[in-house]
């Protein structure tokens, strides 16, 4: 529901703020006024495109904030956004400025006008003279007859069974485009790992030959080093473990008079114990490193092999490990790919079957409902002033590439189904139906879309929107009008309705009252809304019905219409 509507600087309005109520909420005052400028400026909240031209003369910016009661389908559509709002209202700010620029904000993070868009189609149902949301929308003519029809869980079907055909079509697409140059990809695989195995890359083997060449250059100094300091430990003259010894058998003689230098014999035996075991590690080192010209080439070879590798693939030595078993998935993969291919095929023509299956009972629902939609709207328009006006629920296959193929050639489903919905409308006997665009005046489609809500009439999403109708009345009197204002009436019963209009019985049905009005002030025009009260309410009806020339009949005709019973109603009968 919109409570409430903050409006600057936009044409002559300069600074209005209107709080609606539930149900039926009428906006009436003369023409010019401002009225459509009002609900003009709703639409720019709703995503309506911005002009230079709406910003007030002499102003900087025009601005319109809208402020919403945030319900399930408008927070589904704010999560899709990316937007987190934690309160129970939505406000929605559209800023244009006097160059022609504007910006958007909801819930005071700036957004692209498309998101206002997509916010618009779950919060409000907007019908003037220029602008029907709905019906000229033959995309949301599909989500009429399925909601009218109650089609949820066969849509679920249809899109849970689509999915699952265009992901193995996908999948054999992709295959496909594989399987042409399969052959070549193929022979190249296999000279990569052919090359790759003759060389048996190993992990960590670049460290360990790089070690080992680095001591192989430097053999002799290392060799002659080793034995060196094996000298100086073991076998040379004064070694370490001579003079160890001879410490060894002092501290003994030493301890068999004073026991507390026992810790110090067991520290000089375990010094010895590990310069013998440093020089026999010594001795082995010396005879182990010796020059050895073969096997210092050999390493060096596979290291210039490994690293030209390793280039060529733009890896690392150790990444050549896992490109090779990389390299063993793909070839094992396109070894395989025509047995997947003949899997697909079958695959694929199950998931055709079954999803031709729902999608055909989703057509003969869609064609019942379609057929019940168009009779109960035909019943509202015959008492809307155009009896003779037929309706046509229209379904067409979807035209090729719109879908994926339930067939080699066609017909093709989306995850909505396999049809292509679309209202059209004979207004004159003998005349074929047509598009609503192409037939109906201003007024005729606002009084379709009524008749449209009203045959919605208990549908879960009806209470959802704000519906709003700019000059619904246009061309109605008397009996119709009464008939309108009922109707209007009835859909405000379920939901919020905004309605401008010129016609007593209509602004008398309403559960809120504004007239719009201006003024000249220091020799400027400004728009004002008043909310009235009944007085308020009496006056303003009675220059609807009778201009500026007032009379008790008036005055007896329009407190009729306001009697006691309309108002407890909401209707004014």
């Amino acid at each position: 529901m919109l409570r409430e509507l903050s409006i600057q600087n936009v044409a002559i309005i300069e600074d209005v703020q209107v709080a609606f109520g539930p149900g039926l909420n009428v906006l009436s005052g003369e023409t010019g006024a401002g009225k459509s400028i009002i609900l003009g400026a709703l639409g720019l909240v709703l995503g309506a495109r911005a002009s230079s031209e709406l910003v007030r003369t002499g102003g900087k910016t025009a601005e319109v904030v809208a402020r919403f009661d945030l319900d399930e389908p408008a927070r589904k559509v704010l999560d899709e956004l990316g937007l987190a709002v934690a309160d129970d209202e939505l406000l929605i700010r559209r800023v244009v400025t006097a160059a022609g620029r504007s910006r958007a904000y909801v819930a005071g993070q700036m957004v692209p006008t498309s998101s206002l868009r997509q916010l618009a189609a779950v919060l409000v149902d907007y019908a003037s003279q220029h602008e029907h949301r709905v019906l000229l929308d033959e995309a949301r003519h599909r989500g009429i007859v399925d909601l009218f029809g109650g089609h949820e869980p066969l849509l679920a079907e249809v899109t849970e069974q689509v999915s699952a055909l265009r992901a193995l079509d996908d999948e054999l697409r992709r295959l496909r485009e594989r399987e042409t140059d399969q052959r070549a990809r193929l022979d190249f695989l296999d000279y990569q790992l052919s090359e790759l195995d003759a060389f048996a890359p190993v992990l960590g083997e670049e460290d360990s030959l790089e070690k080992e060449r680095v001591v192989l250059s430097d053999a002799a100094r290392l060799s002659e080093l080793a034995r060196s300091a094996e000298r100086a430990l073991y076998s040379g003259s004064a070694a370490a473990v001579e003079r160890l010894g001879d410490a060894g058998k002092a501290l003994r003689e030493l301890v068999a008079t004073d026991t507390s230098l026992a810790p110090l014999q067991v520290a000089v035996s375990e010094a010895l114990y590990a310069v013998e075991d440093a020089a026999r590690e010594l001795g082995g080192y010396a005879s182990r490193t010796q020059q050895n010209p073969g096997r210092l080439s050999e390493i060096e070879d596979r290291l210039a092999v490994m690293h030209q590798l390793a280039r060529k693939h733009r890896t690392t030595p150790d990444g050549l490990v896992e490109l090779r078993e990389r390299l063993v998935r793909e070839r094992d993969e396109l070894s395989t790919l025509d047995l997947r291919l003949d899997e697909l095929d079958g695959a694929i023509g199950a998931a055709r079957d079954a999803a031709s299956a729902v999608c055909a009972r989703l057509t003969a629902a869609r064609q019942e409902a379609g057929d019940e939609l168009a009779r109960r709207v035909e019943r509202e328009l015959d008492s809307l002033a155009m009896r003779r006006a037929r309706l046509e629920v229209r379904l067409e296959p979807l035209p090729a590439g719109e879908g994926v193929a339930l067939a080699d050639e066609g017909p093709y489903a989306a995850s909505h189904g396999a049809d292509a919905i679309a209202l059209l409308l004979s207004a004159n006997p003998g005349e074929d139906p047509r598009p609503l665009a192409r037939v109906a005046s201003g007024g005729e489609l606002s009084r379709i879309l009524l008749a449209v809500r009203r045959a919605l009439a208990g549908t879960r999403s009806v209470a959802v929107q704000v519906c709003v109708f700019d000059e619904i009345d246009a061309g109605l009197g008397g009996a119709t009008a009464e008939t309108v204002a009922h109707k209007l009436s009835c859909i405000a019963e379920e939901g919020q309705v905004l309605v401008i209009t010129h016609l007593p019985h209509i602004a008398a049905a309403g559960a809120e009252h504004f007239r719009v009005e201006k003024q000249v002030v220091d020799e400027r025009t400004r728009t004002h809304v008043r909310r009235l009260d009944r007085e308020q309410r009496v006056a303003e009806l009675m220059r609807m019905v009778a201009g500026t020339g007032n009379s008790k009949a008036a005055e007896s005709f329009v407190r009729e219409l306001l009697s006691p019973r309309g108002e407890q109603t909401g209707l004014p009968w």
